[in-house]
């Protein structure tokens, strides 16, 4: 009888780490098992203590072994389902990654999130409206909120608001509520976060982790972070209004470190991005979201010595040689044009009214 009692206590410890799927008895057959030891040997109380305390470490290291090398369920964890495509449990000193069945380690819940699998995105509006009433069905899981950026906070944190398309929708502008805003926080910093402006639009995935009150607003606390897709500014189309009449004009448009941007015989030019947002042009080349090389993407140049030119469908674009001045007009812009000599001249005068 004494032999069956050890041959099971033994078979209580190690069958939960030999069956790959979540269950709460694993734990407690593991916990059963060790109280069976404890009880076998009560007789020897210190001996008993530090053999259970071997035992623990021994089983906890083993699990975190079996589960890197083998890709086997954890034993010690706590699960929380997020959705039918990611799952996550969590112990003492980690949290596992399940990403479609494939297992992901976090040593010390250091990473953000690690899955490449797509996640059921909810818009800003929607997720806000509901998760005050419904928080615990959010708590600790990880959700994909797309919405617009309203605040920018180091490289670390940034912020959403639920948001109205108001009169002006230039440069991506909306109105942000106050009332309810999603904290956004990365362990690691967001990748490439220089390039995140004001009314940007993202898609986040994270932990919603709590939810609290701050002056008249509520602040719901995303970690956990990674920014998974944003506006794409590489795809767009140009929408010009040229004026009327016009023979000849230049006006500033743009002014960056490297070059000087005219307009010429144009009313309106907007750059119109794949999420119809409507970027004034000089906006998107002040912040350097559209460069020269990108704007004549594909446009194949003609030349003489002084002057390149691009030739669009809607428009004509002049790169001068002779200084670091470019000319976007209408179709009447041509490599006879003395536009380099003007603009020359007109960026003479604004550096000595300056």
């Amino acid at each position: 009888m004494k032999h069956f009692f050890k041959i099971f206590t033994i078979l209580l410890i190690i069958l939960p780490f030999l069956i790959n799927q979540y269950s709460i008895f694993r734990v407690i057959s593991v916990i059963l098992g060790i109280i069976f030891f404890i009880i076998n040997h009560r007789q020897k109380k210190l001996r008993c203590v530090l053999w259970t305390i071997l035992m623990l470490i021994i089983l906890y290291s083993g699990d975190l072994i079996i589960v890197e090398y083998l890709q086997r369920i954890p034993v010690f964890s706590f699960k929380i389902t997020s959705n039918e495509h990611l799952e996550t449990y969590n112990s003492f000193f980690y949290r596992i990654y399940n990403c479609d069945n494939f297992l992901v380690l976090d040593n010390f819940y250091q990473k953000d999130y690690m899955c490449e699998i797509d996640i059921k995105e909810t818009d800003i509006n929607s997720f806000l409206a509901n998760i005050t009433d419904n928080f615990k069905d959010y708590k600790n899981k990880f959700v994909n909120i797309n919405g617009k950026v309203s605040s920018i906070v180091g490289n670390q944190n940034i912020k959403m608001q639920s948001y109205e398309i108001g009169e002006n929708t230039l440069n991506g502008e909306v109105n942000f509520s106050d009332n309810i805003i999603l904290n956004i926080t990365s362990n690691k910093g967001f990748d490439n976060l220089e390039n995140l402006k004001i009314y940007d639009i993202i898609n986040v995935v994270g932990r919603i982790s709590n939810i609290k009150e701050e002056g008249n607003s509520k602040v719901i606390n995303m970690v956990d972070a990674k920014i998974v897709s944003q506006s794409d500014f590489n795809s767009f189309s140009i929408n010009v209004v040229s004026s009327k009449n016009c023979e000849s004009d230049l006006k500033l448009l743009s002014k960056t470190d490297d070059l000087i941007y005219y307009s010429s015989c144009i009313d309106s030019i907007y750059a119109i991005y794949n999420d119809d947002n409507k970027y004034d042009l000089g906006y998107v080349l002040t912040d350097k979201r559209m460069t020269l090389d990108l704007l004549n993407k594909d446009i194949k140049s003609q030349s003489n010595d002084l002057v390149e030119l691009y030739e669009h469908k809607d428009f004509n674009v002049i790169k001068c040689k002779n200084n670091k001045n470019v000319i976007v007009g209408n179709k009447s812009l041509s490599l006879d044009n003395n536009y380099c000599e003007i603009s020359e001249n007109l960026s003479s005068a604004t550096q000595e009214g300056v």
